[in-house]
């Protein structure tokens, strides 16, 4: 009988929590995003486009409390620094920034969207992404602090 409990409960636990498309678990989510996150990669619908990124050194802080901070240096070498707060929403599938500026990431895309769907979440990985017309963007962070 004891066994049947423990194979039970290691079948709840390892299907009955709802992951991310890319990995992470939900009910991890408000734990795993504190920390100072560097963007690492930059998807264009799919496909791997880091190089044409016009940023260097964006860095996204998630605090406790729901504050946000992002920094960068743009295309013309000016430091850029903006403050806000965010939330995870929708059963912890959408990250709402509130930051008080957008920015271009790219000769052809900027960041203006503050709903984000993440596609992956762990202790060192986090991945979002958002759709301008028809084109699919993806940020890829890597947790530094």
């Amino acid at each position: 009988m004891r066994n049947s409990l423990l194979i039970l409960a290691a079948v709840f636990l390892l299907f009955g929590c709802k992951k991310y498309p890319e990995g992470g678990y939900r009910k991890m989510a408000k734990n795993n995003i504190y920390g100072t996150w560097k963007l690492t990669e930059y998807y264009l619908n799919g496909f791997e486009y880091s190089d044409t990124v016009i940023v260097v050194n964006l860095q996204e802080t998630f605090n406790e409390g729901g504050t946000f901070t992002r920094s960068y240096i743009d295309a013309t070498g000016t430091y850029r620094a903006c403050e806000g707060g965010y939330d995870i929403a929708a059963e912890r599938t959408i990250l709402k920034i509130f930051p008080d500026s957008t920015y271009q990431i790219t000769p052809t895309a900027t960041v203006m969207s503050t709903n984000f769907y993440i596609n992956r979440l762990t202790k060192k990985d986090l991945w979002y992404s958002f759709q301008t017309g028809s084109s699919l963007h993806q940020l890829r962070f890597t947790k530094i602090k």
